[in-house]
């Protein structure tokens, strides 16, 4: 009789599972994918923070300008060479400092009766305005030049 030639390996079928060595390379290129969105989504929240700060800013500017303006007007009438003030409105904070430049008159004007030039009193004022404002970290400074007046 013949031997049947065995073999010292039974073949029950290839495994079906991975390898750890698979998992692993698995696992890491999963992780960095997930790192990589994180931080791609970390940088556009924090963007998108800035940029509702800056636009917030912008909104509240035409507001805080009209206030200063009405403030130059109402108190730059004394005789004072400085005016500040500080304030906030719609969750921004902002303070604002108006130096005078010059103080001028109206143009020389011919005065028929006495058949001379006069000179008006000195009743313009022109400020220069230095403004910053403030909201969550972000400053925005701004500079600009306001004309305030006597009603002499």
């Amino acid at each position: 009789m013949k031997k049947l030639a065995t073999s010292s390996r039974v073949s029950t079928g290839r495994n079906s599972g991975f390898t750890l060595i698979e998992v692993m390379v698995a696992s890491v290129i999963l992780f960095s994918v997930i790192a990589t969105v994180s931080m791609i989504y970390s940088g556009a929240f924090i963007s998108s923070e800035k940029a509702n700060n800056h636009i917030n800013l912008s909104a509240v500017l035409p507001s805080v300008l009209a206030t200063i303006r009405q403030d130059i007007r109402s108190q730059g009438n004394v005789n004072i060479s400085q005016l500040k003030q500080q304030s906030s409105t719609w969750q921004v904070n902002y303070h604002w400092q108006a130096d005078l430049i010059e103080q001028k008159s109206a143009p020389e004007k011919f005065d028929v009766d006495s058949g001379k030039l006069v000179t008006p009193p000195a009743k313009y004022k022109l400020w220069q305005v230095v403004l910053i404002l403030e909201r969550n970290g972000v400053t925005k400074q701004y500079q600009f030049n306001e004309l305030s007046w006597t009603d002499e």
